[in-house]
């Protein structure tokens, strides 16, 4: 597996970089794995006590059925090992090795970082730009041409990579 670069630009400079720690499935994922593979588990049971000859229809149904179930969870756990996250005075950006992309924004068309904490000192940091939403009679409503936001699984130090970030906003 290669590694994804990173450049940055003239006169910026490096405030944090890393990678998820380990990365599980949530308790949704669980339970769409579990429940998943006992609705493909009832057919092919049913299929294997049956003599009438139905079992390679029930096989192909039932690994149709466990690749909607897992497909998901395996590529977002796959996806999400596999990024690599950098923090500069000047942007944030996120590295993909799987699909090899890259995301940048820049801190000062963002919102301030919002920490979801984890086990430990692991946490989520989620940063939103600043069109994403749109303030009808003062609440706020997410815009349709917003991007998805930021979001940096599973970092270590979070509560600190947050403190950094809004360190960096403020000096802009």
């Amino acid at each position: 597996m290669e590694e994804p670069i990173i450049v940055l630009l003239p006169s910026e400079r490096l405030v944090w970089s890393g990678r998820s720690r380990r990365v599980v499935p949530t308790r949704g994922e669980w339970f769409r794995m579990v429940l998943g593979s006992l609705l493909v588990a009832g057919p092919v049971a049913a299929a294997l006590s049956d003599s009438a000859g139905g079992f390679p229809v029930v096989v192909v149904f039932a690994a149709f059925g466990l690749v909607i179930a897992w497909g998901p969870v395996l590529w977002r756990l796959r996806t999400r090992r596999r990024a690599v996250y950098a923090v500069t005075d000047q942007r944030v950006l996120v590295a993909d090795s799987v699909s090899g992309r890259t995301r940048e924004e820049y801190l000062s068309d963002l919102e301030p970082p919002v920490l979801d904490p984890g086990q430990g000192s692991t946490g989520t940091v989620t940063l939103k730009r600043l069109d994403a939403t749109v303030n009808v009679f003062g609440v706020p409503v997410p815009s349709r041409s917003g991007t998805a936001p930021i979001e940096l699984f599973a970092v270590p130090d979070a509560a600190r990579l947050c403190r950094l970030i809004e360190e960096a906003q403020d000096w802009h």
